[in-house]
């Protein structure tokens, strides 16, 4: 069963077909795009949403670098080039590695390895139908988060602030994803980028939540659920 998608950029079709057959001799992998054009690749990114990427620096009209900093919502991505001064740059971008052309297959491997612990670190434990706490991964560690404790989530891109009494814990995953790991009947998601705990609901309007001196807003979107919800409270 494939897991994971990978896109691979490069303007050098030999070096799409290197990393290609690489890819291959894994199944967790499978090769959702690939493009020789930056900026082609870009839309395709977008569309296709990628798992991971790996990514030429040096192409015409646009480099690697540039379509990092111009992406939104970033994969996992392993830069490769034929340079080796550009490998502090890239992972000034928070890249997860940087491979140097031609790319020996012992070397690949490490990077995957390295893929494949992160998203391990990274994947919301399991919790159990009716659960007092949640684990998740920060700092490379696995904390446990007491529900009681949580005012409220921010997402901010791949990642969400987790707002407690006493103290913040960031940890890499979607908002929505991390959602799904909390109760209903304790949480409302009430805009694209906020979660609330219920019972740290002071007041509410039709636009905002307030939690103590902090107001949340509302998203148009989430609204109608929201006021549903809280007929009762």
């Amino acid at each position: 069963m494939k897991n994971f998608k990978c896109y691979i950029v490069d303007d050098e079709p030999l070096a799409l077909n290197v990393i290609e057959q690489h890819l291959s001799k894994f199944s967790q992998f499978e090769v959702c795009g690939k493009s020789t054009d930056p900026v082609e690749a870009l839309t395709q990114i977008k569309r296709l949403q990628p798992d991971l990427l790996f990514l030429d620096i040096e192409m015409p009209e646009i480099t690697g670098l540039d379509l990092i900093a111009s992406m939104q919502h970033k994969p996992e991505i392993i830069l490769t080039t034929a340079y080796r001064e550009y490998a502090v740059e890239g992972f000034d971008l928070n890249v997860l590695d940087y491979l140097v052309k031609p790319i020996p297959f012992k070397r690949f491997v490490q990077a995957i390895e390295k893929f494949l612990e992160e998203k391990l670190l990274h994947t919301p434990a399991p919790i159990p139908e009716n659960p007092s706490c949640i684990f998740v991964k920060a700092d490379r560690k696995t904390v446990k988060i007491a529900l009681d404790d949580i005012l409220y989530v921010e997402g901010v891109k791949d990642y969400v602030k987790i707002v407690l009494v006493n103290q913040k814990i960031i940890t890499k995953i979607s908002i929505g994803n991390f959602f799904k790991t909390l109760s209903k009947d304790r949480f409302l998601q009430v805009h694209k980028s906020f979660i609330v705990a219920r019972n740290k609901i002071s007041a509410f309007t039709a636009h905002d939540v307030e939690i103590g001196d902090l107001e949340i807003p509302i998203g148009r979107a989430y609204k109608e659920e929201f006021l549903r919800e809280m007929e009762s409270w």
